[in-house]
């Protein structure tokens, strides 16, 4: 089975169509929440503003739950029959249920019928991103070539940030176009009509697509053989968990809850505040493959294995924004500069690598869908919460043991299991030994 691209052309326009879903993806997600204040009135009325908008938010959360069961119905399928056809399938249910969500009659047309629906198609958007972000993770780990899983890993969390900051930048001009009252009126529904479009057009370029799980290694009849094998692996489950677990709380604590303690506990300015974190993402975005290219040189476990090890020290950074203070704020999102981008560009393939092709998409989902409900849909609720006590201390504390429960746990499977499309290291030493003993 051929699955390298010829030439540069034909990679790059594989690399796009992957990471365009990736980018789509993200792009959704960060879009509702950026238009609940003006989704909450058209859905909640007789609310009130506030309690309309947290109503609105509610149901954001609740998709977080739909993820699970979007890689335990979609994921074997997709380890049976192969990635291509469900990642054809993803997209186009994103795309869908984006321009749904923008034709959605409001509850003054249909009554509280208007919320329901709303509620259903943010659980069927969260049932495809749960099977559409492990086939991104286990598809980027086949293609890519030898040696190089970690600066595709790279790459596609350059479009992580790109549709993150694509969904903010259509937000803040369809605003700066039409204000606020036109939002209200109905053109909140614009940028929802965008994203559909954008995923269709990453449906077209998905249609070229080579598929990269071998007939030879589905060793499965079965969605439930693929849900057994699974379970027989409970060390990888674990090390997904934490591994994404440990990402999303130092990405949600450093992008989100950082600054809403900024805004909420510490009353900074919202132009500093807001302006510090768009360059904050830019800096993730930009060093995403350097991170990667630095992986692939040393080895993509080594590199997970000390680059986790060290950013403890570095999370400590957020206390030293422990009262009100523009360079404090600075200094601590400073810390996120140098340890995101690397918590940040390789996870996916490292959770990727844990599970043999046979059941990667499933076991990826599974450990994706609960370690970003657990920690990542958490972080930034939690570290404002705990300023709000002056126990701001225990966060970057909260954070050390789940980045070091991450490092154990992937030890324990490549021990265990070993790693499976990418290596440990590029050159054994003795302390990889000592960690791995013949394994990995």
């Amino acid at each position: 089975m051929e699955v390298s691209p010829r030439n540069a052309q034909t990679r790059g326009r594989h690399i796009l169509a992957v990471g365009g879903g990736q980018a789509i993806e993200n792009y959704d997600w960060m879009l509702y929440g950026l238009v609940a204040a003006y989704l909450g009135p058209q859905f909640f009325p007789g609310e009130g503003v506030i309690q309309s908008t947290l109503s609105a938010l509610a149901v954001f959360g609740v998709s977080f739950a739909a993820r699970p069961l979007g890689a335990v119905i979609f994921g074997p399928l997709a380890d049976r029959i192969g990635r291509k056809p469900m990642m054809l399938v993803s997209v186009a249910a994103m795309s869908v249920f984006s321009l749904l969500m923008g034709l959605l009659p409001t509850a003054e047309v249909i009554g509280i019928w208007g919320a329901v629906l709303l509620v259903l198609l943010r659980l069927l958007q969260g049932m495809s991103i749960g099977v559409e972000q492990p086939l991104l993770a286990s598809y980027g780990l086949e293609m890519a070539a030898k040696g190089k899983e970690a600066w595709v890993a790279g790459i596609l969390q350059l479009y992580t940030q790109a549709g993150i900051l694509l969904a903010s930048v259509t937000a803040f001009v369809c605003v700066l176009l039409i204000g606020d009252e036109g939002m209200l009126a109905g053109g909140w529904r614009i940028p929802f009509f965008v994203g559909g479009a954008l995923g269709l057009g990453v449906l077209w370029l998905r249609r070229s697509l080579p598929e990269t799980l071998d007939e030879e290694k589905v060793e499965h009849k079965s969605s439930r053989d693929v849900l057994k094998s699974v379970g027989r692996a409970p060390l990888a489950i674990l090390g997904i968990i934490f591994i994404v677990g440990g990402t999303q709380v130092i990405n949600y604590g450093w992008t989100s809850g950082l600054p809403s303690t900024a805004r909420a506990v510490f009353g900074e300015s919202g132009v500093v505040v807001f302006g510090i974190t768009s360059l904050l993402s830019i800096i993730i975005m930009l060093m995403a493959p350097i991170a990667g290219k630095i992986a692939d040189r040393f080895g993509m476990g080594r590199t997970f294995v000390w680059t986790r090890l060290l950013s403890i020290p570095f999370v400590f950074i957020l206390l030293t924004y422990a009262e009100p203070g523009v360079v404090a704020f600075a200094l601590a999102m400073a810390g996120g500069a140098v340890i995101l981008p690397f918590a940040l560009a390789f996870f996916n393939a490292i959770s990727a690598s844990l599970v043999p092709p046979g059941s990667r998409v499933t076991a990826v989902g599974l450990g994706y869908s609960l370690g970003v409900a657990l920690f990542g849909g958490t972080a930034s609720y939690l570290l404002v919460w705990l300023s709000s006590l002056d126990l701001y201390w225990v966060f970057p504390v909260y954070i050390g043991v789940i980045l070091l429960l991450g490092v154990m746990f992937f030890l324990l499977s490549v021990r265990r299991h070993g790693m499976h499309g990418a290596q440990f290291s590029t050159k054994r030493s003795s302390v990889d030994e000592a960690l791995l003993g013949s394994r990995g």
